[in-house]
């Protein structure tokens, strides 16, 4: 339960509205709407070398489309196919919006950095399967190590051969 509750989080974060997770400490998924387009608009700035006048039109959308997302968050009552479904349909819109403040260079980038930002989450998420705990790295590297099988000794005294022939 725990996997498709982050999973259908960290697709909205990646997709498009936020990209949070992939933030140092992982603590988008518990930022109100205000801070995670906050946070959004600086990357975004930074990213894309945004102008003042665009950057504050990006606030503003980056704004409405987190409340969106979060009260579909909220509304979602455990039916995570549907939240996902809302999800995808706030991300087109958030993109159609963005695309009219940005240039075409600017959206080129953005979606390119995108791609690698889902990219990094999908090798973050590697090997993870549902209940499955994370050890963190270093904490016991030998626990981590796949144990290999041994390989059974070859008899080659009298026994080795069954026709007692040598």
């Amino acid at each position: 339960m725990y996997k498709y509750i982050a999973q259908s989080l960290a697709l909205f974060g990646l997709l498009g509205t936020t990209t949070l997770f992939a933030q140092p400490g992982g603590q988008g998924q518990w930022m109100n709407p205000e801070q995670r387009a906050e946070q959004q608009t600086a990357q975004m700035k930074e990213r894309l070398a945004l102008s003042d006048a665009q950057a504050a039109k990006v606030h503003e959308i980056n704004l409405k489309y987190a409340r969106q997302a979060q009260e579909a968050r909220q509304n979602a009552e455990g039916d995570w196919n549907t939240m996902r479904t809302q999800m995808a349909t706030i991300r087109e819109a958030h993109d159609q919006e963005l695309q009219t403040v940005l240039t075409k260079d600017q959206w080129q980038q953005w979606l390119t950095a995108r791609e690698q930002m889902r990219e990094q989450m999908r090798e973050r998420r590697d090997g993870q399967r549902p209940g499955q705990l994370v050890t963190p790295p270093n904490e016991n590297p030998d626990a981590n190590k796949k144990a290999k099988p041994k390989k059974e000794k070859k008899n080659r005294g009298r026994d080795a051969n069954p026709n007692g022939n040598r």
